[in-house]
């Protein structure tokens, strides 16, 4: 483990090779099973809940009945998460091609809504514990080994596939000293 500001950082965040292969894994972080889905942050909520509009031109049936009975989240303080369907599928999860994905990011690249998604989702598989003293870990699921794979055989390190949802969470500045750091530990500066 290592401290970048005053997030430690699990070892395998900085050494692992990984890169989504959606063909494969079907999108299978958003329809795991355990009945809570993503992690909000609490400031996610509200942006959550503004969301649903637009993102609900894509869902079913389904999962539109049960946002309009349970709501689109659960929990308290501290301790939100996406609702789920049948304790597996997130409840924003859509189908396009037997691929789950995310019917608010959808929305927001389709120019409808400011938010993309809950960055827990944006930064899968890798965890962020909340609070200024946060702890980063890369959290191992069978489901994700071909993007393991396809991040070997295209020499992908997990901290550079996801940049882009680091800098969101933690901002450029610390990426930037992150990613001075992976590449030391990994001699590709």
């Amino acid at each position: 483990m290592f401290v970048i500001g005053e997030i430690t950082v699990e070892d395998a965040v900085a050494d692992a090779h990984f890169s989504c292969d959606l063909l494969r894994c079907k999108g299978a972080c958003c329809t795991l099973p355990g009945g809570r889905g993503a992690p909000l942050e609490d400031d996610e909520v509200l942006a959550v809940e503004e969301a649903v509009p637009h993102a609900s031109k894509y869902l079913s049936a389904e999962h539109l009945e049960h946002i309009r009975m349970h709501g689109a989240v659960e929990g308290i303080p501290g301790s939100y998460a996406t609702q789920c369907i049948n304790d597996r599928d997130c409840v924003f999860v859509y189908y396009d091609e037997g691929i789950a994905r995310c019917s608010i990011e959808k929305a927001y690249f389709a120019g409808a809504g400011a938010f993309r998604k809950p960055v827990s989702c944006h930064l899968f598989p890798v965890r962020a514990t909340p609070g200024r003293a946060g702890r980063l870990r890369y959290e191992r699921i069978p489901e994700c080994d071909p993007g393991r794979q396809q991040g070997r055989n295209a020499k992908t390190l997990l901290h550079v596939f996801l940049k882009e949802a680091l800098v969101r969470k933690f901002g450029a500045q610390w990426y930037a000293e992150f990613a001075s750091v992976c590449e030391q530990r990994n001699g590709t500066r």
